[in-house]
């Protein structure tokens, strides 16, 4: 099985769902994300990104820091603060800060 995912990968660059990273948006701002292409969009207020995509970082709206959630599902407080961080980066398309 771990060979099919990794031969879907190669094939269109991306992880298939369930290895995507999702967002689920409590919080009454969007969510800007970004995908390992370098594209930037947002998640809407109350909105969840859907499974077909893939979101690598997200930055969270009360402090503007950025998540690197890779397969995770995020969660944004109705405050605007991210409730499952993993790890939070330098900035989009960085790796997590090791202290």
């Amino acid at each position: 099985m771990a060979f099919l995912i990794l031969k879907e990968k190669e094939h269109d660059g991306h992880w298939p769902w369930p290895l995507n990273g999702r967002v689920i948006n409590h919080s009454p701002k969007p969510v800007q994300v970004w995908d390992d292409n370098s594209q930037f969009y947002f998640v809407a207020a109350g909105q969840s990104s859907s499974n077909s995509l893939d979101i690598d970082h997200a930055q969270e709206p009360s402090s503007q820091r950025w998540c690197k959630i890779d397969a995770h599902t995020l969660v944004v407080n109705p405050n605007g603060t991210f409730a499952n961080c993993p790890c939070y980066a330098l900035a989009a398309g960085r790796p997590c800060i090791k202290f």
